[in-house]
């Protein structure tokens, strides 16, 4: 991250520090903090076969980004592997919130049952009273028509 680490003149003359921008300095980079395309190139002089992340403009004598390969793959998988145990944990909570809906679905059929049940047992009290109220009606109008006679 040498290279990455000096300041720069922005597009719009602002004097800018680009050594703590995240965008530029961790993982994988896709744009030079001068607005370019990064781009992979293969070093041939001082670490001949090493490769390197540069800027599309780089031969334009600014200060452009210049990352190592090795670097900025190793921050990638460090960062993807914070995100997958991130993913991990969510999954993880949701799997428990999904056992404790499947319990709470549990304990609704049962009340549902218990519920149906007591329904039934209130629809047979009901038509056996009607049927007493019937009987009782037609007796009062048999005593009625006997002592009216």
């Amino acid at each position: 991250m040498s290279d990455s680490s000096r300041s720069t003149s922005m597009p719009n003359g602002i004097l800018a520090d680009r050594c703590h921008d995240d965008e530029f300095d961790y993982g994988i980079p896709t744009h030079c903090f001068c607005g370019g395309r990064a781009q992979l190139d293969t070093q041939s002089t001082m670490n001949p076969g090493r490769r390197f992340y540069t800027c599309q403009n780089s031969d334009d004598g600014a200060h452009h980004i210049r990352k190592c390969f090795d670097e900025a793959v190793m921050q990638e998988f460090t960062y993807l592997l914070g995100e997958l145990h991130k993913m991990h944990e969510t999954l993880q909570r949701h799997k428990v919130e999904i056992l404790h809906i499947y319990d709470l679905h549990d304990e609704n059929v049962m009340e549902f049952a218990r519920l149906r049940e007591m329904i039934a047992k209130k629809s047979d009290g009901i038509a056996l009273e009607l049927k007493n109220v019937l009987v009782a009606i037609f007796v009062l109008v048999a005593i009625i028509i006997y002592l009216f006679k």
